[in-house]
């Protein structure tokens, strides 16, 4: 299997385009085409990196697939898990989306 099929199995399902998985690879120093040899910071970096493109897609739905707000709020909480696991910047600047109920009488 290549670093491209094994980051894609992290997401399995959810339509995203091979340019965008080999942009987040590269990003992170990743060969797409090199052989998978196991998770590595830099993998899991890259995984949280393809979970934060998921939460900035407007309104995915195909092939049965949907992503609701409660999806990206917990895609936003397991990026956040990887970059604070690794004191990555990306932590410091992404917060989960909170929702303030107010009843009027």
């Amino acid at each position: 299997m290549t670093v491209l099929e094994a980051i894609k199995s992290t997401v399995a399902g959810y339509p995203l385009s091979d340019d965008t998985f080999n942009r987040v690879l590269i990003d992170r120093g990743l060969s797409a085409t090199a052989e998978y040899a196991g998770t590595s910071k830099e993998f899991e970096l890259a995984k949280a990196d393809i979970l934060m493109v998921l939460v900035s897609a407007a309104g995915i739905t195909e092939g049965g697939f949907q992503i609701s707000v409660t999806d990206k709020s917990n895609f936003i909480k397991m990026a956040n898990a990887i970059y604070t696991k690794y004191d990555d910047p990306a932590a410091k600047v992404i917060t989960v989306p909170r929702g303030r109920a107010q009843q009027r009488w």
